[in-house]
């Protein structure tokens, strides 16, 4: 890539850290779970789930830090990303042209799960396709997941953090979700967002 290409003027909402966790460490360590330094720029490649708003939504808002500054319910691909500040157009080109390859896909919410017990989250079904597109994208961009923190990948939707509301456990969330799965989902677009630890803006979208 050309070094001395304009980096991307970052637009749009603002949103909180995007909150997601390693299936072996349960508790939100920096950023976005991976263990840095929370004041550390970072972007982010994302799956939104609209359909899940309806089922996740109100428990979201209580017990996912970031849900209360807006940030949708999502599956992360890849974290961290490219730096905020190196994102270039090139990189959203050469992301255009790898996901133009990748068909939308079908998927399920059917499970409820926990990282230990502290990070409560939906598991899609099948999960293989998310792998796969996070296989593509680390491959290309050399940007491992989670900085390659974990021997295995596990795709979920983050529902909430333990201790983050008053007087509302959150095994009262998972009962109330247990009892309302399956949802049915598309997966049809990536959103590249990028935050400086505290606040988030989404950059861009991609179609699939």
């Amino acid at each position: 890539m050309a070094s001395d290409a304009p980096a991307v003027r970052v637009t749009g909402p603002r949103v909180a850290s995007v909150c997601d966790v390693g299936p072996e460490v349960p508790v939100h360590r920096g950023a976005q779970g991976v263990g840095t330094n929370s004041n550390c720029a970072q972007s982010a490649l994302l799956i939104p789930v609209p359909e899940a708003e309806a089922l996740v939504g109100r428990w979201r808002a209580l017990h996912d830090p970031s849900a209360r500054r807006g940030v949708p319910a999502h599956v992360t691909l890849i974290v961290p990303w490219v730096p905020p500040e190196q994102i270039k157009q090139e990189h959203l080109d050469e992301l255009a042209e790898l996901l133009a390859t990748q068909e939308p896909f079908e998927y399920s919410l059917e499970k409820v799960s926990w990282f230990g017990e502290r990070v409560l989250w939906l598991g899609p079904s099948p999960s293989a396709p998310f792998k796969q597109l996070t296989a593509v994208l680390a491959r290309h961009f050399d940007t491992p997941p989670w900085q390659g923190e974990f021997d295995e990948v596990v795709p979920h939707l983050t529902v909430g953090l333990a201790g983050c509301a008053v007087g509302c456990a959150l095994s009262e969330a998972a009962d109330d979700l247990r009892a309302r799965l399956p949802v049915r989902c598309r997966a049809s677009e990536v959103h590249v967002m990028s935050g400086d630890g505290i606040s988030w803006e989404l950059v861009h979208r991609v179609a699939l």
